[in-house]
């Protein structure tokens, strides 16, 4: 099966994605040995090639992501991000932004991926 994107497109989407690392692209430019514009062509790249994986989320954005997924409550996440609570309905209001929902608390209780499971994965397969 033929990959849709390239190597160095997913080496460029989890560096700066912030369900990964969440890198600023010049960051991920440095780690990369590139610069930002190159990262930036890269991620061009990836979005004609998987629309479905983008807008990216911020680090902010994913951990609340995760923890709307967990069930805690809008109180708690604040908590737990040093945020306020206008802060979190605004985090929650760019999730579903990003992701083409119209429901304040629509994320779905989902199983949360994590880099180290590559190479379980690949192991196995």
């Amino acid at each position: 099966m033929k990959r849709k994107l390239s190597e160095r497109q997913e080496q460029a989407i989890r560096l700066v994605s912030g369900e990964f690392l969440g890198l600023s692209v010049k960051a991920a430019a440095l780690v990369m040995h590139i610069t930002p514009q190159a990262v930036n062509r890269l991620l061009d790249r990836a979005r004609t090639a998987c629309p479905q994986l983008f807008p990216l989320l911020t680090k902010q954005e994913a951990d609340a992501k995760g923890l709307l997924a967990a069930g805690w409550t809008n109180e708690e996440i604040a908590d737990r991000l040093q945020v306020g609570l206008s802060r979190v309905s605004q985090i929650i209001g760019a999730i579903n932004d990003k992701q083409g929902s119209q429901y304040e608390r629509a994320i779905p209780r989902m199983v949360r991926y994590h880099p180290y499971l590559d190479s379980q994965i690949k192991e196995k397969y």
